[in-house]
């Protein structure tokens, strides 16, 4: 059972998939699986996703006709409502990547407020940026 499971709907990014997929393995909280759905890609993004879900498992790799990233993501929550037995969904783009921490400081202001939903900002960089390093502690907003 993970505690989250990670949705990555994914479409032409082949050149950017391994940078985000390492990004989420590498991270300080471990309790999660990793849902990649390749959207009908022509490029070779969906068999990087195989080549990774034979190497971790942890990763799903689901592999539909092209219907959009909406379509892919629904299909994601799909499979892991259906599959898993997560606790929360996270998305992640497939063109972006995430700091080391993004899921340990997520679930902390989950588990500490137990809230329903935990969100966060965003870094905007270039391709060529290095992976971000450790994000700061969440802000808790009450409504």
């Amino acid at each position: 059972m993970s505690f989250v499971s990670v949705i990555v709907p994914v479409y032409k990014v082949e050149e950017y998939l391994p940078r985000c997929v390492d990004s989420i393995l590498n991270q300080t909280f471990s309790d999660f699986d990793l849902v990649l759905v390749d959207d009908g890609s022509p490029d070779r993004s969906g068999i990087i996703c195989d080549e990774y879900a034979q190497k971790d498992s942890r990763i799903i790799v689901l592999h539909q006709k092209n219907k959009g990233a909406a379509a892919a993501r629904n299909n994601g929550i799909e499979y892991s409502l259906e599959n898993c037995s997560s606790s929360f969904l996270s998305f992640i783009d497939s063109d972006d990547w995430v700091a080391p921490n993004y899921l340990e400081v997520l679930v902390k202001a989950v588990k500490e407020t137990k809230c329903r939903v935990s969100i966060c900002g965003y870094e905007k960089t270039d391709k060529t940026a290095d992976l971000p390093h450790e994000s700061e502690e969440g802000k808790i907003i009450k409504a």
